[in-house]
């Protein structure tokens, strides 16, 4: 798996959804529960975190997979400032 230096990019895939938006736009859409956290190790056994903008879980998943990354959605992104 070759992983970019400087850019959310895995084997030519992008696994930052939110990669370039503002934090503002982050936090507007976070809080409408549709913004996910992944995880993936690469073959050199770094892990590497991701985001997939969804409706909803199994849809951030479904996403995932299609990725060929081998990441695992760990869950919503929490909203700061909120409980």
């Amino acid at each position: 798996m070759k992983i970019h230096a400087s850019l959310p990019i895995a084997d030519g895939i992008c696994f930052d959804d939110t990669a370039e938006m503002a934090p503002r736009s982050i936090n507007a859409l976070a809080a409408c529960g549709v913004v996910f956290l992944t995880s993936f190790r690469a073959d050199d056994g770094r892990i590497f975190g991701g985001v997939i903008i969804a409706p909803h879980l199994d849809a951030a998943q479904a996403a995932a997979d299609r990725r060929r990354l081998g990441e695992t959605v760990l869950g919503p992104l929490a909203v700061a400032g909120v409980a």
